[in-house]
């Protein structure tokens, strides 16, 4: 089921867009479980947080490979400041490579989603403070 979504919703990105845009879906949907149980909507579950965070770090630290130059062939929501601000988009990725480890450190010994919240915020924050820069608006 996941993968037809995935391949409606990239419909027509091939090569390194694609691989890409998969790594973006799947860190948006890593947030959305750790953001059902923020919200109350699905129980606490350490185990899970710590996943999810290891797989957003993983996919944050492959970020430099996932954007070489000028790869911006639709249906790609890049937008060409990235290589012009080179520096400052990987900056932001591994900050959230780093936002997304603590959290997984942090879930290890935490008994409530109290305990996540914060952590939760500062990893979502470079998620938007990307989308707001880097990424075509929707």
């Amino acid at each position: 089921m996941t993968v037809t979504g995935v391949a409606f919703a990239h419909s027509g990105a091939t090569g390194i867009v694609k691989e890409r845009m998969e790594a973006m879906k799947d860190i948006g949907s890593q947030m959305k479980i750790i953001g059902r149980m923020i919200k109350g909507n699905d129980p606490f579950d350490a185990k899970s947080v710590e996943k999810a965070a290891i797989t957003i770090s993983g996919h944050a630290a492959e970020i430099k490979n996932l954007f070489p130059e000028n790869s911006t062939e639709s249906p790609s929501e890049a937008l060409p400041a990235i290589w012009s601000e080179w520096d400052e988009f990987i900056a932001i990725a591994d900050k959230m490579k780093s936002e997304a480890e603590i959290l997984s450190n942090v879930a290890k010994s935490a008994s409530n989603v109290e305990d996540i919240k914060a952590q939760f915020a500062g990893v979502g924050k470079t998620c938007s403070g990307c989308h707001e820069k880097y990424r075509l608006e929707k």
